[in-house]
């Protein structure tokens, strides 16, 4: 079928606990998501078969909108293209679960080849098992055995310029050979050579008949050029058959997908790469997604994807090494309630052991949701030197069920701005399908779907959050607002330092704001603000905690932390206090001391 006849469009994301559907249909004109749906996955053990969890969500969909997308015929899943009314044009498939592959990487200089290849794996799920280059100090024998013992599923060969280095780069290759002639079990793996294109033949001629071999544009054509994205296209299709061959039957999703099965971080890189391509000033959204077994983070910057990808961060699979890597205490630091590292630990092995649970006590729900925050808080920190100083996003869009999934959409706001703290004027979004990765496979296709669906409704909004730069000593008056909607109603409160507000407005509804500000703070450089703005699902935030962000010390930190979930879960029902006038007090030139408190790193 041509691209321009696709109508319809079904989009799968098989992650670790969830595989979700998501089908997308041209409405008047315009492409929207008509209809979602999600099944336990049941690529692991006992069942291992992924389509089986596919089906049970086609088969949830078909009862909820009433459109059969089942063929009869065994043969293919779906029935397609779509007639009268029923299946689908296309069908397209990411995917997260599984094992992450286990890559050996090759190449010259750690400075430059192999530094652009570490970003070129940093599109998919894989861990490195070992790193040979021209600068290894370890005799042949033992980089021979390095690779045997690390039993690679990938051999990335990466090194010199166009018509460059030669000799070298072969030398590793021929190490490379022998370690491939000497596996006498399991499986020999695919190697995939994105060097000098001169070599082409030659690396042909010395592994071509032991294993299969992929080709892709030099990653590094010149010193001063790097190529990722060819590269992790190539790498993309080299996943979708590692998964194909993997415990899990995913082979028979990616058959029926002109793709395969694309790794679920490569649709958020494109995703990311288009909208920060279309935006005028060239900064795209902040994504962050918390899995079960992996966590992401994606930013566009000059018109580029900037992303941090963790195969062994998340909520599930993975959240004993979560806790380990941020460490426990600063898990526990988030909690309301009393819990020992011990428990801590006790109920991270647990639900290691068992990740596809949920959280049976409010209590449950807060460690997960406090791991979450920290998953995120790391990720951010690694990440904002490559997008420079003073870098702002907006929207910020989270993923993953422990971020979309909260009790209340302004305690979804509330992890983003505790995690990230963002500064100035923000949009929240949700993306409860993982509807944006599936998009950024879809604009291969055919890019006006990305657009559309992400227009009309694909996300959920949050709302707008106004959070000022700068510190405010707790209890003193902050912020002046005032909201005057179009009905004539006028909302007046003031929020004082240490304070966060979701203000009590419909989703949908617009307001006149007028903002002022206390010496000190200040939104993007202003200390007064007049437009208009429209509330989400948590209506519209005034987050007044400062930046960085301060914990109180811990004999008083659960009484906080309970007050700002009370404010965002709309149970703060204190009186609107009318606007005080902010005048510079002694408070103003003499700060109170606050070694008593713990400050956030920002």
């Amino acid at each position: 079928m041509s691209l321009q006849n696709v109508h319809s469009l079904l989009i799968t994301d098989i992650g670790s606990v969830h595989t979700r559907l998501m089908l997308i249909d041209l409405v008047e004109g315009q492409f929207r998501l008509i209809g979602s749906s999600r099944a336990p996955t049941t690529a692991e053990p006992p069942l291992a078969n992924a389509g089986l969890g596919l089906e049970h969500a086609v088969q949830s969909m078909t009862e909820t909108i009433g459109r059969r997308l089942l063929d009869p015929d065994t043969q293919q899943l779906f029935s397609m293209p779509e007639m009268s009314g029923e299946g689908v044009d296309e069908f397209l498939a990411t995917g997260s679960a599984g094992r992450p592959m286990r890559v050996c990487l090759v190449g010259l200089t750690p400075e430059l080849s192999l530094a652009s290849a570490r970003r070129v794996l940093a599109g998919s799920y894989n861990t490195i098992t070992d790193v040979i280059s021209a600068d290894d100090i370890r005799s042949e024998a033992e980089m021979i055995n390095a690779v045997l013992r690390g039993e690679p599923d990938l051999v990335l060969i990466v090194g010199g310029t166009d018509d460059g280095a030669d000799e070298i780069l072969l030398d590793l290759v021929d190490r490379v050979r022998t370690a491939l002639t000497l596996i006498r079990r399991g499986t020999i793996p695919t190697v995939l050579y994105a060097g000098n294109k001169a070599l082409k033949r030659q690396i042909h001629n010395r592994l071509g008949a032991l294993t299969k071999v992929v080709y892709a544009r030099n990653v590094r054509p010149s010193l001063h050029e790097e190529r990722i994205f060819p590269v992790q296209t190539e790498l993309a299709l080299v996943y979708d058959d590692y998964l194909g061959k993997s415990p899990g039957d995913f082979a028979a999703v990616g058959r029926q997908s002109r793709v395969g099965v694309v790794p679920t971080i490569q649709g958020y890189i494109n995703s990311v790469r288009y909208l920060s391509q279309i935006a005028p000033d060239g900064t795209g959204p902040l994504i962050v997604d918390v899995g079960s077994a992996n966590s992401v983070i994606l930013a566009g910057v000059r018109r580029a994807p900037h992303f941090n990808v963790h195969t062994d961060l998340g909520v599930g699979h993975n959240i004993v090494h979560a806790v380990e890597a941020v460490g426990p205490r600063n898990v526990l630091r988030w909690l309301p309630f009393e819990l020992s590292e011990d428990a801590l630990w006790d109920y991270a092995c647990n639900k290691a052991l068992r990740p596809g649970t949920v959280p049976a006590t409010p209590e449950e729900l807060q460690i997960e949701q406090a791991v979450a925050r920290e998953i995120v808080r790391r990720l951010a920190d690694e990440s904002r030197p490559a997008w420079g100083s003073g870098q702002t996003f907006s929207p910020i869009i989270a993923a993953g069920a422990t971020l979309t999934e909260a009790q209340h959409p302004g305690i979804s706001a509330l992890l983003l701005l505790d995690a990230l703290q963002p500064r100035g004027m923000v949009e929240l979004r949700l993306d409860p399908h993982n509807l944006i990765s599936g998009l950024g496979v879809a604009a291969y296709l055919n890019p006006l779907i990305t657009v559309q669906a992400l227009e009309t409704g694909g996300l959920i909004n949050l709302g707008t959050a106004f959070c000022p730069d700068g510190h405010v000593r707790g209890g003193r008056d902050a912020l002046s607002i005032q909201l005057r909607l179009d009905d004539g109603k006028v909302i007046n409160r003031t929020v004082r330092g240490g304070e966060i507000w979701m203000a009590p407005i419909l989703p949908g509804v617009t307001a006149r704001l007028t903002l002022r500000l206390r010496s000190g703070l200040t939104i993007d450089g202003k200390r007064r603000l007049k437009l208009r703005v429209t509330a989400g699902a948590a209506g519209i935030i005034f987050d007044a905690r400062g930046r960085p962000l301060t914990l109180a010390r811990p004999k008083d930190r659960a009484a906080q932390l309970l007050r700002w979930q009370a404010a965002m879960s709309g149970q703060d029902q204190a009186p609107a206090r009318p606007a005080a006038d902010m005048q510079p007090g002694l408070d103003d030139l003499y700060p109170a001391k606050q070694e008593d408190e713990y400050a956030l790193p920002s």
